[in-house]
């Protein structure tokens, strides 16, 4: 009797490591690729504050929304991934997330290379550069609530969601930050097209006066 309990314990036992082992090698890659898409995350928020820096430090407030706004970022990045090991596998592997991630980081990455092309134009007047600041900061902060909202599937009062209910959440989400993402490369190019305009008028403009000139 002793002997079958024994052998009986040693196959529970095999398959408790067995079980455990399976858990630990389907749960390690996705822990990997989740790690690689975080360094590749705050490495692209770092240096992008970093740039930012060094240009708010040399007086150019209107890259304070790109310093800010890449270190909420990345203060975001940690808490969702600090949180991860509370959602199940399939939660925490969808792609959908990194592409939230990656486009708030694009909106801020455009909004930055736009407003640093419009602010050294001589043809963009210090108001009209005052205004469009005042309008990117709204869509800044409305694209990062968006990704604050992705913090509530790791809370706990979100837990008792079930995966397809976090994933339809976060099929919303990447929605929506997809269409604010369209709306700021729109106001780039708007603005963009607006500054080549009064390039073009100010150079027709000389070439008329020099023209009425040589008459």
């Amino acid at each position: 009797m002793k002997t079958r309990i024994t052998l009986l314990s040693l196959a529970l036992l095999g398959f408790g490591i067995n079980k455990a082992s399976a858990q630990l090698v389907v749960t390690a890659p996705v822990l990997e690729v989740q790690s690689g898409v975080q360094t590749g995350l705050q490495n692209t928020m770092k240096g992008l504050s970093s740039a930012a820096n060094v240009l708010v430090k040399a007086g150019v407030k209107e890259q304070e929304l790109t310093k800010v706004f890449s270190e909420k970022n990345l203060q975001l990045a940690k808490t969702w991934y600090d949180g991860l090991l509370q959602v199940s596998s399939a939660v925490r592997g969808y792609r959908r997330v990194q592409s939230v991630f990656e486009k708030q980081g694009r909106i801020i990455q455009n909004y930055s290379t736009a407003i640093e092309t419009l602010r050294q134009s001589p043809y963009v007047a210090p108001e009209q550069l005052s205004a469009m600041t005042t309008i990117y900061t709204k869509m800044l902060t409305e694209s990062a609530n968006t990704l604050s909202d992705l913090q509530t599937i790791v809370s706990p009062a979100m837990l008792k969601m079930t995966d397809a209910d976090r994933m339809r959440f976060i099929d919303k989400l990447d929605a929506k930050i997809t269409d604010q993402l369209g709306l700021i490369n729109y106001f780039n190019q708007r603005n963009l097209v607006q500054m080549h305009l009064a390039e073009q008028k100010a150079q027709d403009a000389q070439a008329l006066n020099a023209l009425m000139g040589a008459r």
